[in-house]
C-alpha cells in the first residue's frame, strides 16, 4: 500500500474543509503542537482535523477508507488530551482532535443514575457538572485533564481503588468504525446477537468476526490474562456463558486502533461520602511495605507511593513540602512517602480510621504522620504533594534534560525493593534520575526519567534503557503496558511477554475491526528499534 503523499494531503484538507463542519488545519505551527504528546517520539501529522459533530468523524473515516480501498493509506489518530506517554496519541496522516468541540455532558439522567458524554470531555468538567446535582462517577481515573474517550482507550485504573474501574460503570459507547459506520456497543442478549449476526454490513462482519475468533480458540482466551491494557485482553470479557455479548471491554486499551469512541454512557452514584488524606513519609523502604500491608485492613480507596528522590529533585528545584522540610529539621532522611486517602459515609467513621492507621504508623522508627486537618492551607499541601510528578515535569523548563515519563509498570508490591534496587543500579549506570511513584494499591507504577533529548547519544540511550528495564521486570514477574497500553514503545517488549497464540488472536481482533490498517496505524504492534530511535524527538 502507498502512504498518502503530501500534494495529496492538501488537497485531502480542502475536500474535508468542504464537507465537515468543524476546522481543518495545515498550519505549519500547528502541525508542530500535535507532533509530540508526552512520550519520548515526535511524528509530525499532515493535517489536524477537530469535528464538531460525530458526523464529522464518520466523514472522515469514510474518505480514509474510501482512499485505503484504492491502496493509499489516510492514517487517522484520534487525540484527547494528548498526554499518553507510549507514543499513541501521535501519528503520520491526520490528527483528529475531540476535545475542542465534541466535549459535552449531553445528558444526566437522575432517575436511572447515569450521565451520557461526549469523548472529548474531561473529567473534570464532568465531575463538575454532574456534582450540581450531588451525584460522581466514582471510577474516574486520577488527572483532571484526561479526556472521557483517551481514559478508556488506554484502560486507565480508576483513582478510587475500592470502587472498580472504568469499566465496570460504563453501560455503552458509541463508537465510529473503520469505514464510518456508527455502532453502539453495550451487553446484548443471545437473541440480540443472532440479529447482529445476521446484519449484511461491516458491524455485522465485526460481530461474525468476534463471535468466530472466541469460538474458535476458547480455551485459550480463557486462559489469557484479562487485567492488562496490552495486547486487546478484554475478548475474554466479551462473550458470558449465558450467551451474552459485548464489544465495550475491546475498546478498553484499544488506542484507538479498533474505533473511534464518540460518545459513552457511564452510571454515575449520588456522592455520600467525602476522602480525606494523611501523609506518612519513612526512612526505610521494607518499613513503607510492612506498614502497607498493616493498613489493608481498613480498605483505603486511594494509596501513592511515591519515592522520596521525588521530593527530592522538586525541593532541588525550588519547590516547599512542609512535611519535607519537618523531617530535615528532624534529620530524617525521606525514603517513600504514602499518601492514603479514606472514604466513608460520615466524619465520625473517618476519624476513626485515621486514628488507626495513624497507630500502626507509630510502631515504625523514623516515620512521619502528617493529616489533612481540613484548613485551605492543608488541602493545598496535599495537592502539592499528589502532583510532585508534575512539579518533577516543570523541570524540564530549567534544566537541559527533558522528562520521560515511563507509564504502566506492573511491580508486585512484594518485590518493590528488589526492583527498587535494580532500578537504581539501571539509573546509575545510565547515569540519571529515576525516580519512582504509583499505587500500591494496584501496583501500576510511573518511572521519571531524564534525557537531554538534543544528543544522538541520549536518544539511542532512552531506549536501551527501556529493553534493559523490561529485563529486570521480568526477573520481579512485573511487565510493561499495565494502566496505559504499549502504544508506539513498548509494542515490542509486551510481545516478547505474549505467546504467540495470543499475539495471533490480537492481531486477528485487529484485522477485524480495521482490514485496512487505517486506524492509528503503529500502536500496539512491534516497532523496529532502529525506526523508532529515528522517532525520537531531538530536543526542545
Amino acid at each position: 500500500m502507498l502512504v498518502v503523499k503530501l500534494r495529496q494531503m492538501s488537497k485531502i484538507a480542502k475536500y474535508l474543509n468542504g464537507h465537515i463542519l468543524g476546522e481543518v488545519s495545515a498550519r505549519e505551527s500547528r502541525l508542530k503542537t500535535f507532533s509530540t504528546d508526552r512520550s519520548i517520539l515526535k511524528i509530525e501529522p499532515k493535517i489536524v482535523v477537530y469535528p464538531r459533530i460525530t458526523d464529522d468523524i464518520r466523514k472522515i473515516m469514510r474518505f480514509s477508507w474510501q482512499l485505503a480501498e484504492k491502496k493509499h493509506i489516510f492514517g487517522v489518530t484520534v487525540r484527547g488530551f494528548g498526554g499518553s506517554t507510549d507514543g499513541s496519541s501521535i501519528g503520520d496522516g491526520v490528527i483528529v482532535d475531540l476535545s475542542r468541540h465534541l466535549d459535552n455532558i449531553k445528558e444526566l439522567d437522575l432517575k436511572n443514575k447515569t450521565v451520557k458524554v461526549q469523548a472529548g470531555a474531561n473529567f473534570s468538567k464532568m465531575n463538575l457538572a454532574i456534582g450540581a446535582h450531588a451525584m460522581n462517577v466514582l471510577q474516574s481515573p486520577a488527572g483532571e485533564m484526561l479526556t472521557v474517550g483517551g481514559a478508556i482507550a488506554m484502560n486507565l485504573p480508576s483513582q478510587k481503588f475500592n470502587h472498580g474501574d472504568l469499566i465496570d460503570v460504563t453501560r455503552e459507547l458509541k463508537v465510529v468504525l473503520a469505514n464510518g459506520d456508527l455502532i453502539t456497543a453495550c451487553r446484548i442478549s443471545k437473541r440480540e446477537l443472532n440479529e447482529k449476526l445476521a446484519q449484511q454490513d461491516f458491524e455485522g462482519d465485526i460481530y461474525r468476526g468476534i463471535d468466530s475468533l472466541i469460538e474458535e480458540n476458547l480455551n485459550t482466551i480463557e486462559q489469557m490474562e484479562d487485567d492488562s491494557s496490552a495486547g486487546y485482553s478484554g475478548i475474554t470479557k466479551v462473550k458470558k456463558a449465558d450467551g451474552s455479548f459485548d464489544l465495550t471491554p475491546l475498546f478498553f486499551g484499544s488506542l484507538g486502533s479498533l474505533g473511534i469512541i464518540s460518545e459513552t454512557t457511564f452510571g454515575a452514584e449520588y456522592i455520600v461520602n467525602e476522602t480525606e488524606f494523611a501523609v506518612i513519609s519513612f526512612e526505610n523502604r521494607d518499613d513503607a511495605r510492612d506498614y502497607i500491608d498493616s493498613i489493608r485492613q481498613f480498605n483505603p480507596d486511594i494509596l501513592e507511593l511515591f519515592d522520596g528522590k521525588m521530593f527530592d529533585l522538586a525541593v532541588a528545584s525550588g519547590k516547599k513540602y512542609q512535611f519535607y522540610l519537618d523531617r530535615i529539621e528532624q534529620k530524617l532522611t525521606t525514603k517513600i512517602v504514602l499518601v492514603i486517602g479514606i472514604s466513608e459515609r460520615n466524619q465520625r467513621r473517618i476519624n476513626s480510621v485515621m486514628r488507626k492507621i495513624e497507630k500502626v504508623s507509630r510502631k515504625f522508627a523514623g516515620s512521619t504522620f502528617w493529616r489533612d486537618n481540613g484548613s485551605e492551607a492543608q488541602k493545598t499541601e496535599v495537592e502539592a504533594i499528589r502532583d510532585v510528578r508534575e512539579a518533577l515535569r516543570a523541570r524540564s523548563g530549567v534544566i537541559r534534560e527533558e522528562i520521560f515519563p515511563i507509564q504502566g509498570v506492573y511491580i508486585p508490591l512484594e518485590r518493590f525493593e528488589q526492583f527498587y534496587i535494580g532500578l537504581q543500579k539501571l539509573a546509575q549506570k545510565f547515569n540519571i534520575p529515576a525516580p519512582i511513584q504509583g499505587s500500591a494499591l494496584t501496583s501500576i507504577f510511573e518511572i521519571l526519567t531524564e534525557f537531554d533529548f538534543a544528543r544522538i547519544s541520549d536518544r539511542r540511550k532512552s531506549l536501551e534503557f527501556l529493553s534493559e528495564l523490561n529485563i529486570l521486570l521480568a526477573t520481579v514477574d512485573g511487565e510493561l503496558g499495565y494502566g496505559a497500553g504499549e502504544g508506539r514503545l513498548y509494542g515490542e517488549f509486551t510481545s516478547n511477554d505474549t505467546n504467540k497464540e495470543v499475539q495471533r488472536i490480537y492481531a486477528e481482533i485487529k484485522q477485524i475491526f480495521d482490514p485496512l490498517g487505517i486506524l492509528n496505524p503503529g500502536v500496539k504492534m512491534q516497532n523496529d528499534t532502529k525506526e523508532l530511535i529515528k522517532l525520537v524527538r531531538n530536543g526542545k
